[in-house]
C-alpha cells in the first residue's frame, strides 16, 4: 500500500513538471533554478530575434566598424540584394582584384621616373697621399716589436706597483717575533708594578692558589695600563657624556590660576572658594596686569612652548 501511494505521488509530480515545461506562457529567467533545465545545447539561444531591441544590431555593427575600420578597403564587401549597376565599378573591386589587373597589365599603375645613371667625381682633387700606406701586407717583425715593448712596459709598471704594496709588508714569522719581543719588553718594564699588585692581592686573598694569583695579577695590571693610557690621551674638556644643553633646552611658561569662584563668604568678605584667598589683584610692584596669571593662583600650569602639538596642522 505504501509503495503504491509513493509511486502515484511520484507520477503526479512528473506530470506537473511536464506541464510546466510545456507551458509557453511561463516566464523564464537566465540562471534561475526554476527553469527546470540545467543542460542546454551548444546552438540553443535563450533570446530569439524578436526579443532584441529595435536598432540594436545596427548599433553593434556601427561600434565594430568604429573600433576596426576598413581603411585600406581590404575587407570583403557584404552581399546585398540590389541589382543596380554601381556608378564607379572600380570602387567596388577588391584590392586583390586590382593587384591581379596590375600584374596582367589591364590596370594603370604609376611608373616611377628613372634616375640618370651618372657617377659624379669626388670632391677631393688634391691627389695627396703623403704618409698613407695602401699596402695590406702584415709586417710580423713590427708586430713582435710592438708586443715586446708593451710587455716590458706592463712588467715594469707591475713591478713598481708590487714594490709599493709590499713596501711595509712583514712576513708572518717576523711579525710573531716582533710581538713576542714587545711582550717580553713590556713584562720587564711592568715587573715592579706586577710585584706590588701580587703582594697586595696575596695579603687580601691569602688562600688563593698560584693560578688564581697569576690570573688576578695579569688582569689588574692590564686594567691599570688601560686606565693610565686613557688618562694620558683624555682631554680635560672632553667627557663621555653628550652636550645636551642645547637640544634639551626648554622654554617653559608657568601660569597660575584659581579653579574656584571669587564670591562673598558667610562672614561678608570676598574670597576665592578654592583656597579662601582674598587676593584678586596682583600686588607685585612691576606687574602691570590687573588679573595676573604669574603671581596669583593656587593652581600651577607649566607650558612648554617648544613641545610639539599634534592637535592640528595649524599649531
Amino acid at each position: 500500500m505504501f509503495i503504491k501511494e509513493a509511486y502515484e505521488k511520484r507520477q503526479k509530480l512528473n506530470e506537473q513538471e511536464q506541464d510546466i515545461l510545456n507551458n509557453e506562457l511561463r516566464i523564464h529567467k537566465i540562471g534561475s533554478i526554476k527553469n527546470h533545465k540545467v543542460n542546454y545545447d551548444k546552438d540553443e539561444q535563450f533570446f530569439s530575434n524578436e526579443d532584441m531591441r529595435q536598432g540594436a544590431p545596427e548599433v553593434k555593427q556601427y561600434i565594430r566598424n568604429y573600433v576596426d575600420p576598413d581603411i585600406l578597403g581590404l575587407r570583403k564587401k557584404e552581399w546585398n540584394n540590389s541589382v543596380s549597376v554601381p556608378k564607379n565599378p572600380l570602387a567596388e573591386e577588391t584590392h586583390e582584384r586590382k593587384l591581379v589587373k596590375i600584374r596582367l597589365g589591364l590596370f594603370d599603375h604609376p611608373i616611377p621616373k628613372e634616375r640618370p645613371n651618372i657617377i659624379y667625381g669626388g670632391t677631393e682633387t688634391r691627389n695627396d697621399y703623403t704618409n698613407w700606406n695602401v699596402s695590406t701586407e702584415i709586417n710580423q717583425k713590427q708586430i713582435r716589436d710592438d708586443l715586446l715593448s708593451k710587455t716590458q712596459l706592463a712588467q715594469t709598471k707591475n713591478k713598481t706597483k708590487e714594490q709599493q704594496i709590499l713596501k711595509n709588508y712583514i712576513q708572518p714569522i717576523d711579525h710573531q717575533t716582533r710581538i713576542t719581543d714587545d711582550m717580553r719588553r713590556q713584562k720587564s718594564q711592568e715587573k715592579e708594578i706586577r710585584d706590588l699588585i701580587r703582594v697586595d692581592f696575596i695579603k687580601s686573598n691569602p688562600a688563593a692558589s698560584q693560578e688564581a694569583i697569576d690570573g688576578a695579577v695579569f688582569r689588574l695590571a692590564y686594567e691599570a695600563k688601560v686606565r693610565k693610557t686613557q688618562l694620558a690621551k683624555q682631554d680635560k674638556d672632553i667627557t663621555f657624556k653628550a652636550d645636551l644643553s642645547q637640544t634639551l633646552k626648554h622654554d617653559l611658561e608657568i601660569r597660575k590660576y584659581h579653579n574656584g569662584v571669587f564670591s562673598q563668604q558667610p562672614d561678608g568678605s570676598m574670597a576665592w572658594s578654592c583656597c579662601m584667598s582674598e587676593e584678586r589683584e596682583c600686588k607685585v610692584k612691576d606687574c602691570k596686569e590687573k588679573e595676573c596669571r604669574k603671581h596669583i593662583g593656587c593652581q600651577k600650569l607649566i607650558i612648554d612652548k617648544n613641545k610639539w602639538d599634534y592637535s592640528s596642522f595649524n599649531h
